[in-house]
């Protein structure tokens, strides 16, 4: 979701009410983030992480080998950050440049923590 959808639902009136200065900043560090992310990575992570949250149960269609590690590694990162092996990352850097890596975890760790403001907002 590189088009920054994902932040409009921390935009709800409740949570923007609670820190209404912190959303521009939000946006912007999210498109960064976004723009950083290889290909669809971005829509990969925020799908994996919103699932487990149980914020929503959208599925992205059709992962490639590299899209399929990366959602894997969002879901532990979620589950347990301490948790993700050191064979996943292996597969991640079969697949991605280290700068590429470091991007999505820090995708991961802006999804996992909004999403988490979100329900409890």
């Amino acid at each position: 979701m590189n088009d920054a959808s994902w932040i409009a639902d921390v935009s709800r009136p409740g949570v923007v009410s609670l820190q209404e200065s912190l959303h521009p900043n939000l946006a912007v560090l999210e498109q960064r983030v976004a723009d950083a992310c290889p290909g669809r990575t971005g829509e990969v992570i925020d799908a994996a992480i919103r699932g487990v949250l149980g914020l929503t149960h959208t599925k992205v269609a059709d992962l490639d080998p590299a899209e399929s590690v990366v959602y894997d590694v969002a879901e532990q990162f979620v589950l347990d950050v301490h948790a993700v092996t050191d064979p996943q990352f292996a597969r991640l850097k079969d697949h991605f440049a280290e700068p590429e890596i470091v991007a999505m975890l820090f995708r991961m760790a802006l999804a996992d923590g909004l999403g988490k403001l979100e329900k409890v907002a």
